[in-house]
């Protein structure tokens, strides 16, 4: 029974380094203006190519060759954006606009299924795009530092009063 515990105890450590180093993801430098333009053209014009390629298609696989081919630009946009004018919002909006392209993405294939499969398949979508939104809320918060980001010693004061 004992070890049981130990074990328990060393996993919720063990997850808890882990998230704690994970609180502080290294990210690339900024962007300068002439690097950005430049690598938004480059995404235009890869969108553009892809988009060719999905006319060839029909039904659900062009569905669903549309929907990458947008979802990948518009998440691609959204993190050069954050890149150059780096912020935690800009983070947060970046990853919110590639959880709702793959949400997409996963609606279209979730579209060539048939009835119960294709409601699960549309429920396992709908939750992920939810969890990848709740965990992109979770690192602003880490990012910005939380409720004593601003250094507010009324906040730390009210805290203090309620664990007492």
């Amino acid at each position: 029974m004992k070890s049981k515990h130990a074990c328990i105890a060393l996993f919720a450590a063990a997850a808890f380094a882990g998230g704690a180093g994970a609180a502080l993801p290294k990210r690339p430098p900024p962007l300068t203006k002439q690097a950005y333009a430049t690598q938004k053209s480059q995404v235009d014009a890869q969108y553009q190519a892809n988009r060719k390629l999905c006319e060839g298609m029909k039904g659900n696989a062009k569905d669903v060759c549309e929907a990458e081919t947008k979802g990948r630009a518009d998440a691609l946009k959204a993190e050069l954006d954050a890149r150059y004018k780096p912020s935690p919002d800009a983070s947060f909006k970046a990853k919110n606009v590639t959880a709702e392209a793959n949400y997409a993405v996963a609606k279209a294939k979730c579209d060539a299924m048939k009835d119960g499969a294709r409601d699960r398949c549309l429920k396992d979508a709908k939750g992920a795009r939810e969890a990848a939104i709740r965990q992109a809320k979770v690192e602003k918060v880490q990012e910005t530092g939380g409720a004593f980001a601003s250094g507010s010693a009324a906040a730390h004061r009210h805290l203090q009063a309620g664990a007492s």
